[in-house]
């Protein structure tokens, strides 16, 4: 579509709308390399999660609440982890910097390792 007057065609950005809002498109991912992404940020020092031998309390135990979530439920629990809080969980515990502190790849790779093990 040709804005401001201009001669040249702009495509719009690859997102998902869910009511009014659009959503970022959850980037492809390589669920082995998400494995390394989620022992290198610290995931497992807050969360449970059997594939990665971790134990964590602080947050959710992610073989638990990840039954049966799509990948962008993950991944939105990853960049606004207040969106949806797990029962019995306070808001504000999950830092909100991750998807500012990890790249497209990055977090396309964490949520494909996430995924695989719902």
């Amino acid at each position: 579509m040709a804005g401001c007057g201009g001669e040249e065609t702009v495509t719009p950005t690859p997102d998902t709308v869910v009511g009014s809002v659009a959503q970022p498109t959850v980037p492809e991912g390589d669920a082995a390399a998400g494995k390394a992404v989620f022992t290198s940020s610290g995931c497992g020092s807050c969360h449970t999660l059997a594939a990665a031998g971790t134990s964590g309390q602080v947050g959710p135990n992610l073989d638990e609440v990840l039954k049966g979530k799509d990948e962008q439920f993950i991944y939105d629990s990853i960049v606004n982890p207040d969106a949806e809080i797990a029962k019995g969980f306070q808001p504000g515990i999950m830092p909100k910097t991750y998807g500012e502190q990890l790249d497209d790849k990055q977090l396309g790779d964490l949520v494909a390792f996430l995924k695989q093990q719902s």
